[in-house]
């Protein structure tokens, strides 16, 4: 009995569905995160962009430009 637990200790067969579902819980906190801690100024630099191609093409930007 000791050598057939053994013996299936020994073979690790890959990662299970819990292994995976933990990888993926991990990644979704990490993209929140970042999402959260970078929105402010992301949202900043694309209305930067936004009048900056406005300005280049001469349209009328959406939204105040300086």
């Amino acid at each position: 009995m000791f050598r057939h637990m053994a013996s299936r200790l020994r073979e690790d067969q890959g990662a299970g569905l819990v292994e995976y579902a933990l990888l993926l819980a991990m990644i979704a906190i990490v993209c929140f995160s970042a999402v959260s801690f970078f929105g402010g100024n992301s949202k900043a630099g694309y209305g930067r962009s936004t009048c900056s191609i406005a300005a280049a093409t001469g349209d009328a930007a959406p939204g105040p430009c300086s």
